[in-house]
Protein backbone atom coordinates (compact mmCIF):
# COMPACT_ATOMS: atom_id res chain seq x y z
CA UNK A 1 0.00 0.00 0.00
CA UNK A 2 1.18 3.59 -0.61
CA UNK A 3 2.64 5.37 2.40
CA UNK A 4 1.34 8.50 4.08
CA UNK A 5 3.48 11.64 4.35
CA UNK A 6 4.11 13.30 7.69
CA UNK A 7 5.92 16.50 8.57
CA UNK A 8 9.13 15.53 10.36
CA UNK A 9 8.27 18.00 13.13
CA UNK A 10 5.08 16.02 13.81
CA UNK A 11 7.01 12.90 14.82
CA UNK A 12 7.90 13.00 18.50
CA UNK A 13 7.71 11.04 21.74
CA UNK A 14 7.02 7.81 19.88
CA UNK A 15 3.96 9.23 18.16
CA UNK A 16 2.98 10.62 14.77
CA UNK A 17 0.40 13.24 13.81
CA UNK A 18 -0.80 13.32 10.20
CA UNK A 19 -2.27 16.60 8.94
CA UNK A 20 -5.62 17.29 7.29
CA UNK A 21 -4.68 16.19 3.76
CA UNK A 22 -3.27 12.86 4.88
CA UNK A 23 -6.15 12.38 7.31
CA UNK A 24 -8.49 12.64 4.32
CA UNK A 25 -6.48 9.94 2.53
CA UNK A 26 -6.66 7.71 5.61
CA UNK A 27 -10.46 7.97 5.59
CA UNK A 28 -10.66 7.39 1.83
CA UNK A 29 -8.75 4.14 2.27
CA UNK A 30 -11.18 3.20 5.05
CA UNK A 31 -8.60 2.68 7.74
CA UNK A 32 -9.73 2.33 11.33
CA UNK A 33 -8.08 2.79 14.74
CA UNK A 34 -5.85 -0.21 15.35
CA UNK A 35 -4.80 -0.53 11.72
CA UNK A 36 -1.08 -0.44 10.95
CA UNK A 37 0.08 1.77 8.07
CA UNK A 38 3.36 3.04 6.62
CA UNK A 39 4.41 6.67 7.02
CA UNK A 40 7.38 8.59 5.57
CA UNK A 41 8.72 12.01 6.47
CA UNK A 42 10.21 12.75 3.03
CA UNK A 43 13.66 13.25 4.57
CA UNK A 44 14.78 9.63 4.83
CA UNK A 45 12.79 8.28 7.77
CA UNK A 46 10.06 5.67 7.46
CA UNK A 47 7.69 4.43 10.14
CA UNK A 48 5.19 1.68 10.70
CA UNK A 49 2.48 3.13 12.92
CA UNK A 50 -0.64 1.85 14.63
CA UNK A 51 -3.51 4.31 14.20
CA UNK A 52 -4.94 5.55 17.50
CA UNK A 53 -7.51 8.13 16.45
CA UNK A 54 -8.95 9.45 13.18
CA UNK A 55 -10.37 12.97 13.24
CA UNK A 56 -11.47 15.41 10.54
CA UNK A 57 -8.24 17.39 10.55
CA UNK A 58 -5.69 14.90 11.82
CA UNK A 59 -4.77 11.29 12.51
CA UNK A 60 -2.66 10.21 15.46
CA UNK A 61 -0.69 7.00 15.75
CA UNK A 62 2.02 5.24 17.73
CA UNK A 63 5.27 4.13 16.11
CA UNK A 64 5.76 0.37 16.12
CA UNK A 65 8.78 0.26 13.77
CA UNK A 66 11.37 2.74 12.50
CA UNK A 67 13.25 2.51 9.21
CA UNK A 68 15.98 4.67 7.68
CA UNK A 69 16.38 5.39 3.95
CA UNK A 70 13.60 2.99 3.09
CA UNK A 71 13.48 2.48 -0.68
CA UNK A 72 16.55 4.65 -1.29
CA UNK A 73 19.60 3.97 -3.45
CA UNK A 74 23.12 4.06 -1.97
CA UNK A 75 24.08 6.37 -4.86
CA UNK A 76 22.76 9.86 -5.48
CA UNK A 77 21.76 10.93 -8.97
CA UNK A 78 20.72 14.54 -9.53
CA UNK A 79 18.64 14.94 -12.68
CA UNK A 80 18.96 18.20 -14.62
CA UNK A 81 16.44 17.93 -17.45
CA UNK A 82 15.45 20.56 -19.98
CA UNK A 83 11.83 21.64 -19.70
CA UNK A 84 9.63 20.20 -22.45
CA UNK A 85 6.35 21.40 -23.91
CA UNK A 86 2.93 21.06 -22.35
CA UNK A 87 2.55 18.81 -19.33
CA UNK A 88 5.21 16.35 -20.42
CA UNK A 89 7.61 17.52 -17.70
CA UNK A 90 5.03 16.25 -15.20
CA UNK A 91 5.93 12.76 -16.42
CA UNK A 92 9.63 13.48 -15.88
CA UNK A 93 9.05 14.51 -12.27
CA UNK A 94 6.74 11.62 -11.43
CA UNK A 95 8.71 8.81 -13.05
CA UNK A 96 12.17 10.12 -12.14
CA UNK A 97 11.01 10.15 -8.52
CA UNK A 98 9.88 6.55 -8.88
CA UNK A 99 13.20 5.35 -10.31
CA UNK A 100 15.09 6.98 -7.42
CA UNK A 101 16.69 10.30 -8.38
CA UNK A 102 17.94 12.40 -5.47
CA UNK A 103 16.83 15.77 -6.89
CA UNK A 104 15.27 17.27 -10.00
CA UNK A 105 16.40 20.53 -11.57
CA UNK A 106 14.38 21.83 -14.54
CA UNK A 107 16.79 23.67 -16.84
CA UNK A 108 16.42 26.07 -19.74
CA UNK A 109 18.68 25.54 -22.74
CA UNK A 110 19.25 27.34 -26.03
CA UNK A 111 16.87 25.05 -27.94
CA UNK A 112 14.20 24.95 -25.24
CA UNK A 113 10.75 25.78 -26.59
CA UNK A 114 8.75 25.50 -23.36
CA UNK A 115 8.12 28.48 -21.11
CA UNK A 116 9.68 27.78 -17.70
CA UNK A 117 7.48 29.49 -15.12
CA UNK A 118 4.49 28.70 -12.96
CA UNK A 119 4.61 24.94 -12.40
CA UNK A 120 7.09 24.50 -9.54
CA UNK A 121 4.43 23.88 -6.89
CA UNK A 122 2.67 21.36 -9.13
CA UNK A 123 5.93 19.48 -9.75
CA UNK A 124 6.69 19.34 -6.04
CA UNK A 125 3.22 17.92 -5.33
CA UNK A 126 3.80 15.29 -8.00
CA UNK A 127 7.14 14.36 -6.43
CA UNK A 128 5.53 13.94 -3.01
CA UNK A 129 2.75 11.79 -4.42
CA UNK A 130 5.17 9.62 -6.41
CA UNK A 131 7.45 9.06 -3.40
CA UNK A 132 4.49 7.94 -1.30
CA UNK A 133 3.24 5.64 -4.05
CA UNK A 134 6.54 3.89 -4.77
CA UNK A 135 7.71 3.38 -1.19
CA UNK A 136 10.53 5.90 -0.97
CA UNK A 137 11.31 7.62 2.31
CA UNK A 138 12.83 10.70 0.63
CA UNK A 139 10.95 13.15 -1.57
CA UNK A 140 13.41 14.54 -4.14
CA UNK A 141 13.45 18.35 -4.09
CA UNK A 142 12.31 19.97 -7.34
CA UNK A 143 13.85 23.39 -7.91
CA UNK A 144 12.53 26.30 -9.88
CA UNK A 145 13.82 26.36 -13.49
CA UNK A 146 17.39 27.61 -13.88
CA UNK A 147 19.70 28.20 -16.86
CA UNK A 148 21.60 25.10 -17.93
CA UNK A 149 25.11 26.32 -17.15
CA UNK A 150 24.09 27.77 -13.78
CA UNK A 151 22.84 24.30 -12.78
CA UNK A 152 25.96 22.61 -14.14
CA UNK A 153 28.31 25.00 -12.32
CA UNK A 154 26.53 24.49 -9.01
CA UNK A 155 26.53 20.70 -9.30
CA UNK A 156 30.19 20.60 -10.31
CA UNK A 157 31.04 22.78 -7.31
CA UNK A 158 29.25 20.26 -5.07
CA UNK A 159 31.50 17.49 -6.38
CA UNK A 160 29.00 15.58 -8.50
CA UNK A 161 30.26 13.75 -11.58
CA UNK A 162 28.61 15.47 -14.56
CA UNK A 163 27.12 13.18 -17.21
CA UNK A 164 25.55 14.38 -20.46
CA UNK A 165 23.26 12.27 -22.63
CA UNK A 166 23.91 12.88 -26.33
CA UNK A 167 22.97 10.38 -29.08
CA UNK A 168 26.01 11.45 -31.13
CA UNK A 169 28.55 10.69 -28.38
CA UNK A 170 31.22 8.07 -29.13
CA UNK A 171 31.14 6.32 -25.74
CA UNK A 172 28.50 4.45 -23.77
CA UNK A 173 27.43 4.85 -20.16
CA UNK A 174 29.83 2.30 -18.70
CA UNK A 175 32.77 4.12 -20.26
CA UNK A 176 31.97 7.38 -18.43
CA UNK A 177 30.95 6.04 -15.01
CA UNK A 178 33.97 5.40 -12.81
CA UNK A 179 33.75 2.62 -10.21
CA UNK A 180 33.01 3.87 -6.73
CA UNK A 181 31.42 7.17 -7.75
CA UNK A 182 28.36 7.73 -5.55
CA UNK A 183 27.19 11.17 -6.67
CA UNK A 184 26.46 12.22 -10.24
CA UNK A 185 24.39 14.76 -12.14
CA UNK A 186 22.69 13.70 -15.37
CA UNK A 187 21.95 16.38 -17.98
CA UNK A 188 19.25 15.65 -20.56
CA UNK A 189 18.55 18.18 -23.32
CA UNK A 190 15.35 19.57 -24.85
CA UNK A 191 13.57 18.35 -27.99
CA UNK A 192 16.43 19.47 -30.26
CA UNK A 193 19.21 18.41 -27.92
CA UNK A 194 21.91 20.62 -26.45
CA UNK A 195 23.56 23.12 -28.79
CA UNK A 196 27.26 22.54 -29.63
CA UNK A 197 28.36 25.52 -27.56
CA UNK A 198 26.43 24.14 -24.57
CA UNK A 199 28.11 20.76 -24.91
CA UNK A 200 31.47 22.53 -25.10
CA UNK A 201 30.71 24.55 -21.96
CA UNK A 202 29.58 21.42 -20.10
CA UNK A 203 32.79 19.69 -21.19
CA UNK A 204 34.84 22.56 -19.79
CA UNK A 205 33.23 21.81 -16.41
CA UNK A 206 34.39 18.20 -16.63
CA UNK A 207 31.20 16.66 -18.00
CA UNK A 208 31.43 13.28 -19.69
CA UNK A 209 29.19 12.64 -22.70
CA UNK A 210 27.65 9.27 -23.48
CA UNK A 211 25.20 7.69 -25.92
CA UNK A 212 22.64 5.02 -25.04
CA UNK A 213 21.91 3.03 -28.22
CA UNK A 214 20.56 3.17 -31.75
CA UNK A 215 17.14 4.64 -31.03
CA UNK A 216 16.23 8.26 -30.48
CA UNK A 217 14.10 8.97 -27.44
CA UNK A 218 11.73 11.83 -26.77
CA UNK A 219 13.22 14.23 -24.23
CA UNK A 220 10.90 13.21 -21.40
CA UNK A 221 11.44 9.50 -22.11
CA UNK A 222 15.21 9.98 -22.15
CA UNK A 223 15.16 11.77 -18.78
CA UNK A 224 13.41 8.85 -17.08
CA UNK A 225 15.02 5.91 -18.88
CA UNK A 226 18.55 7.28 -18.64
CA UNK A 227 18.10 8.13 -14.96
CA UNK A 228 17.23 4.50 -14.29
CA UNK A 229 20.20 3.34 -16.36
CA UNK A 230 22.69 5.61 -14.62
CA UNK A 231 21.49 4.63 -11.14
CA UNK A 232 21.69 0.94 -12.04
CA UNK A 233 25.21 1.20 -13.47
CA UNK A 234 26.45 3.24 -10.50
CA UNK A 235 24.96 0.73 -8.06
CA UNK A 236 26.58 -2.18 -9.88
CA UNK A 237 29.95 -0.47 -9.92
CA UNK A 238 29.74 0.39 -6.22
CA UNK A 239 28.90 -3.25 -5.45
CA UNK A 240 31.82 -4.45 -7.57
CA UNK A 241 34.17 -2.00 -5.83
CA UNK A 242 33.00 -3.16 -2.41
CA UNK A 243 33.38 -6.83 -3.36
CA UNK A 244 36.90 -6.31 -4.70
CA UNK A 245 38.01 -4.66 -1.46
CA UNK A 246 37.59 -7.87 0.55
Amino acid sequence: MPAFLVDAASVRDGGVVLGAEEAHHVRVRRHRPGDEVDVIDGEGKGYRIRIQAIEDERVTGRIVERRSDLGESPVRLHLAAAIVKGLRFDLVVEKATEVGVASITPVTARRSVARPGGRGDRWRRLARSAAKQCGRSRVPPVSEPVPLLDAAGAMAADGARLLVADPAAPGDLRSVCDPGVRSAALFVGPEGGFAPEELHALGSLGARVFAWGNRRLRAETAAVVLSAMVITVMEWQCEETAASSF
